[in-house]
């Protein structure tokens, strides 16, 4: 009997822990006592509040860390989202504006990251932000006032577009300790198709609705995360599984990339032949193009080309030339000289490597995807 009566108060609760959405108590502030703090918090039913305190840090500049970030660890708030225990993606923003913008973003749905529209927070030392995901979009606001807003319905990237949707149940706080949050209900006046917009007029605020219009699927073929092959699990870009087949000196439409650019770090192509083996690599970023022995040339600044950080690059090798182009427009072409054009005259298949989930590539009808090159790049990218 006593047994009988264990095992039913047992699955009583595990039966309660998986129906709860949320601890009543969340929408009290919450004290975040660790570095890497997770907790339970169905993100899209409830508005995330986070109470920081500005950092009082000098910034003439965009200080450095990790890799491709540009923001000060001590300013930067970062939370990924899970679901099921598996973290799906991030945003990070910063108790701070910067100088170059790299101020907020919400990494698949947008690149390069956004400028904040104002000083945030009327530059108070205690700031009290929040993130609100609807099913069409996210709103970020530090006293109501709108900072950044994102929609998901518009995004490139199919990811983003069901970000609004996916049962989010718990959160990952990072570099957040001595922060706290809290939840607070939805906002129930506001439509399904709307995102908040709040202005701030001396010292009160006004809230107004914009309906998002309905947006169509972009043409052409689909399109996949340029997934990273610098890792352990496709030994360091030797593993074809993490490549993708196609002859790229045969085919006209060549590579097709939207990939997020600055002035510092370069993307890279790597190039293989029939064999498997790495024969080279294409690299590129706003200040630069070339080709591994081959060409090396400054990237011309058109402003009728480059429009901004983020653009569609194609590269392609036909006929013995490398012909770059930025948005349909040439941008460079190049005729490979004899030992080049041999030595790159077998391109059959190519892979990224240390680019973001940012960027993505389009699968052409001639490409075959290797096993980890999917939508989610093996679990390391948004599904």
């Amino acid at each position: 009997m006593l047994l009988h009566k264990s095992l039913l108060f047992t699955t009583l609760l595990f039966t309660l822990s998986f129906t709860a959405e949320i601890d009543p108590t969340l929408t009290e502030w919450k004290l975040i006592e660790r570095g890497v703090e997770i907790v339970n918090f169905p993100l899209n039913k409830y508005i995330l509040q986070i109470k920081s305190f500005r950092s009082n840090i000098a910034h003439g500049g965009d200080p450095l860390y990790a890799n491709n970030t540009v923001v000060d660890k001590s300013t930067s708030m970062l939370v990924h989202y899970m679901v099921g225990g598996r973290r799906i993606g991030q945003f990070v923003w910063n108790t701070i504006p910067y100088v170059a913008g790299t101020d907020v973003i919400l990494f698949g749905c947008q690149a390069p990251y956004s400028r904040y529209r104002s000083n945030p927070c009327n530059g108070q030392h205690e700031q009290i932000w929040s993130w609100d995901f609807t099913v069409h979009g996210a709103t970020l606001t530090c006293f109501d006032e709108v900072q950044y807003e994102v929609s998901f319905e518009r995004s490139r990237n199919p990811a983003c577009n069901t970000l609004g949707s996916l049962p989010i149940d718990q959160l990952r706080f990072t570099n957040m300790a001595g922060f706290y949050y809290r939840a607070r209900p939805a906002d129930p006046t506001l439509g399904p198709d709307a995102l908040q917009k709040s202005t701030r007029t001396s010292n009160t605020y006004a809230t107004t609705l914009t309906t998002m219009p309905p947006t169509t699927t972009p043409p052409g073929p689909p399109i996949n995360p340029t997934c990273n092959c610098w890792t352990r699990e496709c030994n360091f870009c030797r593993d074809l599984t993490c490549a993708v087949k196609y002859d790229v000196t045969a085919m006209q439409t060549g590579i097709t990339v939207n990939s997020v650019l600055n002035r510092k770090d370069l993307n890279q192509i790597n190039l293989y032949n029939a064999e498997g083996k790495q024969i080279g690599y294409f690299k590129w970023n706003l200040k630069s193009i070339f080709l591994e022995g081959c060409i090396f040339c400054r990237t011309p600044r058109s402003k009728s080309i480059l429009k901004g950080e983020e653009n569609e690059w194609n590269f392609s090798f036909v006929g013995g030339q490398v012909v770059v182009s930025v948005g349909g427009e040439e941008l460079y072409r190049q005729k490979l000289r004899r030992g080049c054009r041999s030595h790159y005259e077998d391109v059959q298949y190519f892979s990224f490597q240390r680019m973001s989930c940012d960027s993505y590539f389009k699968v052409e009808d001639e490409m075959e995807r290797g096993e980890k090159v999917n939508p989610t790049c093996n679990g390391h990218c948004e599904g």
